[in-house]
């Protein structure tokens, strides 16, 4: 069965959630939920890039320390920068908060499952998925940047028949100190997730997008979170 929620607020979109498999012989379970984005205060853009326009002055330094893991947009976009957080130095492991842009213009949200190859402690979430951003050093920001041919067309059955096209895409995964605003990391990638999601938000458009995988996201960032 599926299950197709409205999304309030997001006029003509909707979630299929499915029993079908992302491919017919190789079932995936659902992924954990994540937990929602709340806003930092920066109006959203409708593309799934930056959530704000960079200051014109270049980063300001924030008077105060971030007080939740949304507040780190802010240094995706070039508007501010935490001093109060602390800086990328000493022995590893040097904690990132993942911020993945949406297709929604809501902004982006925290990641909370790509890590799960690095293993399910405490101790392992507490370095790569924080919910307390005075611990994380660095924040990793990645935005799909354009978009390319229908890799294939995926059919949902429930509540009623649908099908969605999955595009190719490419990303740009930006990693900053959360302390400084400088940036470690500047990297293109390609969607390499080509199958069709089990979990799916869709536009009007009925347009879905490959994205970056679990396992590329970890290969990019393994060496800044553990050396």
């Amino acid at each position: 069965m599926l299950l197709l929620v409205t999304c309030s607020g997001l006029i003509g979109s909707a979630f299929l959630l499915g029993s079908s498999p992302r491919q017919a012989s190789e079932p995936e379970p659902a992924a954990p939920p994540v937990a929602p984005w709340r806003s930092s205060g920066a109006t959203p853009t409708p593309a799934a890039t930056a959530s704000a326009e960079p200051s014109t002055r270049g980063p300001q330094p924030s008077d105060f320390p971030a007080a939740q893991i949304s507040d780190l947009n802010d240094v995706c976009d070039g508007v501010r920068y935490f001093p109060q957080s602390p800086k990328r130095t000493g022995a590893a492991p040097h904690p990132v908060a993942l911020l993945v842009g949406t297709d929604m213009g809501t902004g982006r949200r925290h990641d909370q499952v790509y890590f799960y190859d690095e293993g399910l402690s405490k101790r392992v979430e507490r370095t790569w998925a924080s919910e307390d951003p005075k611990v994380v050093q660095m924040v990793a920001c990645l935005d799909r940047t354009s978009t390319g041919a229908t890799i294939r067309k995926c059919r949902y059955d429930d509540p009623k028949p649908d099908t969605l096209t999955l595009l190719k895409a490419t990303y740009r995964l930006r990693v900053y100190e959360v302390a400084t605003g400088r940036r470690v990391l500047d990297k293109t990638m390609g969607g390499d997730d080509q199958q069709c999601p089990y979990v799916v938000l869709y536009g009007p458009d009925k347009k879905i997008y490959a994205e970056v995988s679990h396992r590329s996201l970890l290969s990019a960032l393994r060496n800044l979170v553990k050396r």
